[in-house]
């Protein structure tokens, strides 16, 4: 969904506005989910599930918190892996509802990724983002595991990718501002996803983001 880049634009800023204990297990949290190697029972590390009669799939909110809730509130790893999955429920509805991305057409989703690859660079320099994520210790033996295995130093390698210059070709679908759009909605959206779960108050509702299972 949302690339790694603009995850951590999210998490950065959201670290100016908010204090956190430790914001670079924060920001490890919420760019892993994407590199989830299975390699157990469960090997779902977006916690996607069927709702509905299995009409509809969406991202189990209910089971992370269930899990992790109270670990979340004093480990700041496991808040940024929650709101990885908020800001991909998000994103979802961002770029399929309101700007109708459509996936299904050939070529849509390798055009995309290559609009990440051109609009990151500007996400880097307007967020002032630098490329300063390490592995936690211990990472393998986390409770996080229990959702899925992870490939850590692929992620470290990735990122390493994504802060190298590439040349900026016209982009096809996701633009800049579009970028800046939804980063600014996410922000705020987790701003107070975090006030409320920090109030003990519900926070995100998994059917309100619930999406039809024609959809990927």
């Amino acid at each position: 969904m949302a690339s790694s880049i603009v995850h951590l634009a999210v998490t950065n800023e959201l670290a100016k506005q908010i204090s956190f204990t430790d914001t670079n297990r924060l920001k490890f949290g919420a760019i892993v989910a994407d590199y989830g190697a299975g390699g157990n029972q469960n090997g779902n590390s977006h916690l996607k599930v069927n709702v509905l009669d299995g009409k509809k799939k969406t991202y189990d909110f209910d089971r992370f918190r269930d899990l992790f809730g109270k670990r979340m509130l004093s480990d700041d790893l496991y808040m940024g892996y929650y709101l990885h999955l908020v800001q991909d429920s998000l994103y979802r509805q961002f770029v399929y509802d309101r700007y109708h991305w459509n996936p299904m057409l050939p070529g849509n989703v390798e055009r995309l990724h290559k609009d990440y690859q051109i609009v990151n660079q500007y996400i880097i320099s307007r967020y002032s983002l630098k490329n300063d994520i390490v592995i936690p210790d211990g990472f393998d033996n986390e409770d996080l595991n229990q959702i899925s295995s992870f490939d850590a130093a692929g992620l470290i390698k990735k990122l390493d990718e994504y802060f190298l210059p590439v040349e900026e070709d016209p982009v096809f679908f996701f633009t800049k501002e579009m970028s800046d759009e939804f980063i600014g909605e996410a922000l705020a959206f987790c701003h107070e996803e975090v006030e409320k779960l920090r109030r003990g108050e519900a926070g995100i509702d998994m059917l309100e983001y619930a999406w039809n299972r024609a959809g990927v």
